[in-house]
């Protein structure tokens, strides 16, 4: 399996991995507020937007022809959310784990549902590694890092609104409406356990191939400099 990683970020054991193969348990980012749990919150939500802005640039570049079309005014405006965060994480001393990374085939769903079930898993478990930062940073006593990543919380809480639309209007039955959840979710409370999740529900890899067909996309960074993004307002935190 290729590697492209130039850090190592704790991953939980899978059920699917080799027998016998040495996974490190997740540090305790979630449980301290110490440096080096500070520093590996930041630097996994720094190569998560980035993932989010090579995702939704793809996702963007071949919606024509797609049921994705109608949407592209939102996907491009949420394309700028997430690279703007990736600005502010790396000001605030986030470090991306990798810039390559490995997308199904299926996780684009052909422009269709299947792209937005995508973005709603991503951006539900994002929620609660916003809310991991959150928590670090207030431990630690850093105003204005927990209030980045609550700012951006509520930035990724509306994507998946956004998204549980779409799919209704696609005409997938999402089981009621969109804004279906008084508190935002804390399901993952550790930064292995969002990773194993985001691995194991869609098949992405770090910098590596998982095991579903698919091919490597590359960080391609400013989506209003390649065209493909468009303002947004408070494009910096406060």
């Amino acid at each position: 399996m290729r590697n492209m990683f130039d850090k190592t970020i704790a991953v939980y054991q899978h059920p699917a991995d080799d027998a016998g193969a040495v996974l490190t348990a997740p540090t305790n980012a979630a449980t301290n507020g110490d440096k080096q749990g500070r520093q590996e919150v930041l630097d996994f939500l720094v190569t998560e937007e980035q993932l989010g802005v090579t995702l939704l640039t793809a996702a963007i570049k071949n919606a024509a022809g797609t049921p994705s079309e109608a949407f592209v005014p939102v996907l491009r405006n949420g394309v700028s959310t997430e690279y703007h965060h990736v600005e502010a994480l790396e000001d605030a001393g986030g470090n991306a784990l990798t810039t390559s990374y490995w997308f199904p085939d299926t996780v684009f769903g052909g422009g269709g549902i299947g792209l937005f079930e995508t973005l709603e898993v991503i951006e539900t478990i994002e929620i609660s590694l916003y809310l991991i930062g959150v928590s670090t940073f207030a431990r630690g006593g850093e105003e204005f890092g927990a209030r980045l990543c609550a700012e951006a919380m509520g930035t990724e809480a509306v994507h998946r609104a956004l998204v549980r639309f779409a799919q209704g209007e696609l005409g997938k039955d999402i089981g009621g409406p969109p804004n279906d959840v008084g508190f935002e979710n804390f399901d993952w409370p550790t930064v292995g356990s969002v990773r194993s999740a985001l691995e194991e529900q869609l098949g992405i890899g770090y910098g590596r191939e998982s095991s579903q067909p698919g091919r490597f996309y590359e960080y391609p960074g400013d989506p209003l400099a390649s065209g493909v993004g468009t303002p947004v307002s408070h494009a910096h935190p406060a």
